[in-house]
């Protein structure tokens, strides 16, 4: 499966853009919104948005061809967002006149990443933490009050967080958010 970077998805997106006919506004989510928000360097082989694509398709498939890139663009079914994620919403500057980007707010982001838990999505979080910073108190407050709605096993997820917390910030600091997350239960 073809992987595309930063560059090629912008490319993607530009000519996207020259082929509306109308503004349109999309939420990427995914390795799309780390590689073209957060510079985050690991390839994707999609974009994946939280919005309804219609409208889109035909400027999908005449940037395919004008580029060469057979990006798929897709609309995710399921998906789990911190509660409150939309007022955190940011856009992104691509030079863009009709197609208008919004991403997660990197926490949130990471946060989304944290859910899925698998390898591609820790190297995710690695490389937004290495070029922008995560903030350790925003992600655990955020994680306690805005995830508990999480899909899936809730053991799992936790598992999943403290590895990126661990990943993040070492093993004694994963230690303590255990424990923090421990407390905050009973």
């Amino acid at each position: 499966m073809r992987k595309f970077g930063r560059d090629e998805l912008t490319e993607f997106l530009r000519s996207v853009d020259t082929h509306l006919s109308k503004q349109q506004s999309v939420i990427l989510i995914g390795g799309a919104a780390a590689a073209l928000a957060y510079g985050a360097t690991r390839v994707t082989t999609d974009i994946d948005t939280i919005t309804d694509t219609t409208g889109l398709e035909e400027a999908l498939r005449l940037a395919r061809v004008d580029t060469g890139l057979d990006v798929p663009f897709q609309t995710v079914g399921i998906y789990d967002v911190p509660y409150h994620y939309e007022a955190r919403l940011e856009s992104i500057d691509l030079g863009l006149r009709k197609l208008a980007i919004v991403v997660p707010e990197k926490h949130d982001l990471a946060l989304m990443k944290v859910v899925r838990g698998q390898e591609n999505d820790m190297e995710a979080i690695q490389q937004i933490a290495d070029v922008v910073g995560l903030d350790r108190t925003i992600l655990v407050d955020r994680f306690k009050s805005e995830m508990t709605h999480a899909i899936g096993s809730p053991d799992r997820l936790r598992a999943n967080f403290l590895s990126a917390i661990e990943m993040l910030y070492g093993e004694p600091e994963a230690d303590r958010v255990n424990s923090e997350l421990a407390d905050s239960v009973e």
